[in-house]
């Protein structure tokens, strides 16, 4: 059993071979501090991995600063004029929290994420870091597919996307509707587990 199995959630699609999670309830701080695999995080955010039990777990926690960085590494908006609302944040440390990621946990994401498995794998000459990338990958995803994580954002960008010529991330895997998942709250794009 993984971290996140002690609460409820939903699974999105699948990440590099990871689960992509929503929790359906706010995920307190761990009980035991100390162990730093566990992670917080609401019903605002979603994690990609379950944490102890299974893969350390990587918390997207700003969702709305994801998708304002998934538009700044995107060609198709029109961002002339507008003062970035994510100037000074990192991906790695503010937007995306790693829990209890080791420099093994990293290298071997990296790798996965350099994977031609991927639909649109990671390459260092993309100008991103591997975490910039994820987290713009992660922003691409709640813009098109679940904008109610970041309202206000999608709303600010909407106007100003001008063209989708392509997605340039495009990432996880969704799971089919009907098909049966581990996730005590179901697949999150199923007709009847879907939430807003």
């Amino acid at each position: 059993m993984s971290y996140i199995d002690s609460f409820a959630h939903q699974i999105v699609g699948y990440f590099a071979g990871l689960p992509v999670y929503w929790p359906l309830e706010d995920i307190p701080e761990p009980a035991m501090p100390d162990w730093d695999a566990d992670f917080t995080c609401t019903t605002r955010q979603l994690v990609v991995g379950g944490g102890s039990g299974e893969h350390p777990g990587v918390v997207l926690r700003l969702p709305e600063a994801a998708v304002w960085l998934f538009a700044q590494a995107s060609e198709d908006f029109d961002l002339t004029d507008l003062d970035s609302p994510i100037a000074g944040l990192k991906a790695d440390g503010d937007i995306l929290h790693f829990a209890g990621w080791d420099r093994r946990d990293r290298r071997d994401f990296e790798k996965r994420c350099r994977s031609a498995a991927l639909y649109n794998p990671y390459w260092p000459s993309c100008g991103l870091s591997v975490a910039e990338w994820l987290a713009a990958g992660l922003g691409e995803f709640v813009y098109f597919s679940l904008p109610q994580l970041a309202v206000e954002a999608v709303a600010r960008l909407k106007p100003r996307h001008v063209e989708t010529s392509h997605v340039r991330f495009s990432n996880i895997g969704l799971i089919p509707p009907g098909m049966p998942v581990y996730a005590n709250g179901g697949a999150a794009f199923t007709a009847a587990v879907r939430r807003g």
